[in-house]
């Protein structure tokens, strides 16, 4: 219970940003509950006065007084809605933008932790959760919650012994909502973890429609589908059953209390102890608390639904970020002039019996090209991983410029490196905004100066739109090898001292590769490169080959050294000299 009273605080500390609008909707529900009892007691006076003593004024100014007061009602209520939903629309924007951001600045550890479907359905289904818990929860809460107040005070001034009938019954009421809170919270966290699942199960299977297909297994991804949408059914049942429980039972309960009261109420008017308008009045009052009542019986599904929502939010939101602006930056003209170094570097993936890197020592010297290469598993991606500050250390250093890592902020060490792998990312957009990502400041001419340098601008003149044509989900409509340049372009255009190539043409015919690898060779010149290979012909020109094996630096050379010293190299290079030659 503490525990949902502080989300719930906390959730409406984004409404609380829009104060102004906020307490426009309070006074607006104000005014809707201040005229609710208005009708009983004008029915009162109509019957009273009007009926039984025949009162010619009130004949016709109870009939005005009831018309004004349901136009003043429902100005009130259109004004409490619209203003409610404008604070709670502009309060989810504020958290889904938050999210996506907060998503964005989280370590890459964490991204490889959490599945894809659970991070998209935070921003897409959770946030319209909470959404709805600060709109339509919102204005039947308080407005409910007033008008209850407002018709209670009016049945305790007209006739307070019926009144302490239906309070006798508020305790089994609110013991009754509390059992449904508790329940419906744990069922609305279970069906929102498999509202995750499910996301990502579509979302692996239409990212790999090709394999799906060619493997023909359409019913295994059907049946995992299935499997996962009946899970997510019980789940919602069980919700629909507590939720379906709890209403009928509050009703029962009030329709105790009524039937009492309608007992208590002809007994006192057989006495002359009640009037017939106080009769009425007091039956009408009791009436129109039950629409409310029922309202706030209900909406507790989607408070609870709401809170359960907002707790994966903020625990997400509490999550510690990457430290990017932490520690002194780091200048292009540090970055291009000094070395970098791993100083006895250890590092083990969570969950992984054995380190990645064990007592890994290597230095990048300014403008020169280093390569790594060995087996699958060897560590040279945790190498690059490493460089780019994805991860840090368990032990040892990597320095720049004399620095520690450590002590340069995050942000200005990434500024000084580009990074071109061998799965190539596009973005949904055009060429000119792919090769000008993170650089909104790009004019069209260094796009097409960027394109040129990678030996991408001979196949972008033939496409429609040129730099302006869209690339599809994901590089759809660009083959592999046009995919790679662009990517290539993209560090043309970013020109960091720094250049990290990861196994950039393994996964390229002999044409693409050619192109690519000239455009590699252009965009290596005076800079510090870091070359993780598997095709050897392609770094045998590198100032230094470093050889590992189970995290480990094995040997180290140029390759004419390397192969004369007959070793690890050699033994890799004849191995791979030999596969091209049986092909």
């Amino acid at each position: 219970m503490k525990q949902g009273l502080r989300t719930y605080r906390r959730l409406l500390g984004y409404a609380w940003r829009y104060w102004r609008v906020v307490v426009l909707s309070l006074l607006a529900m104000v005014v809707t509950a201040s005229l609710e009892p208005v009708l009983p007691a004008l029915l009162k006076r109509l019957i009273d006065d009007g009926l039984i003593a025949r009162d010619a004024a009130a004949a016709w100014q109870l009939p005005l007084l009831l018309m004004l007061a349901f136009v003043g009602k429902g100005l009130a209520d259109y004004g409490a809605s619209v203003s409610s939903a404008w604070v709670a629309h502009r309060a989810v924007t504020d958290l889904r933008q938050q999210v996506f951001r907060h998503q964005n600045a989280l370590p890459l550890e964490f991204h490889q932790a959490q599945p894809h479907g659970r991070m998209l359905s935070r921003v897409l289904n959770d946030v319209p959760l909470v959404g709805q818990s600060l709109s339509t929860a919102w204005i039947i809460v308080v407005r409910d919650s007033l008008i209850v107040v407002g018709l209670t005070a009016y049945l305790l001034w007209s006739a307070w012994q019926l009144a302490l009938l239906i309070f006798a019954i508020a305790p089994l009421v609110a013991w009754a909502v509390r059992s449904a809170s508790r329940k419906l919270r744990g069922s609305n966290k279970r069906m929102q973890a498999l509202v995750g699942d499910l996301a990502g199960r579509l979302e692996s299977a239409l990212n790999g429609i090709k394999e799906v297909k060619v493997f023909g297994a359409q019913r295994y991804e059907a049946e995992r589908f299935d499997a996962a949408a009946e899970q997510l059914r019980r789940a919602t049942m069980k919700s629909v059953r507590v939720q379906a429980l709890n209403v009928p039972l509050v009703q029962v309960m009030a329709a105790a209390a009524v039937s009492a009261v309608i007992y208590a109420a002809t007994a006192l008017s057989s006495r002359d102890a009640l009037t017939p308008g106080e009769f009425v009045g007091f039956v009408t009052a009791m009436s129109l608390l039950f629409e409310p009542i029922r309202r706030l019986t209900n909406v507790n599904a989607v408070i609870q639904s709401g809170l359960a929502a907002a707790e994966g939010i903020f625990a997400l939101l509490d999550t510690e970020p990457e430290r990017v602006g932490h520690g002194q930056p780091l200048t292009a003209e540090v970055a291009a002039t000094q070395p970098v170094v791993f100083d006895r570097v250890t590092f083990s993936y969570r969950g992984q019996p054995r380190p990645a890197l064990a007592d890994f020592s290597l230095e990048l010297a300014p403008g020169r090209t280093v390569a790594l290469v060995g087996a699958s598993g060897s560590g040279k991606s945790t190498v690059a991983h490493l460089l780019a500050r994805f991860y840090d250390p368990d032990a040892g250093q990597i320095r720049w410029g004399g620095r520690p890592a450590a002590e340069i902020e995050l942000a200005s060490w990434r500024e000084q490196l580009a990074w071109v792998g061998q799965q190539v990312v596009l973005f949904d957009g055009t060429i000119a905004s792919n090769i000008a990502y993170g650089r909104t400041d790009a004019t069209p001419a260094q796009c097409e100066a960027a394109a040129r340098a990678a030996q991408a601008w001979e196949f972008i003149v033939r496409l429609p739109g040129g730099l302006d044509a869209p690339v599809g989900h994901n590089g759809v409509n660009l083959s592999g090898g046009q995919r790679q340049r662009i990517a290539i372009a993209r560090a043309f255009l970013k020109n960091a001292p720094l250049l990290i190539l990861d196994e950039a043409t393994s996964a390229l015919d002999s044409e693409s590769e050619r192109l690519v690898q000239q455009a590699l060779q252009t965009l290596m010149r005076q800079r510090t490169t870091l070359v993780i290979a598997h095709r050897l012909s392609t770094i045998e020109q590198a100032d230094l080959i470093v050889v590992m094996d189970q995290g480990r630096i094995v040997e180290q050379g140029t390759h004419a050294e390397l192969i004369a010293r007959g070793g690890a190299y050699s033994r890799l290079h004849q191995a791979q000299f030999r596969d091209v030659a049986a092909a």
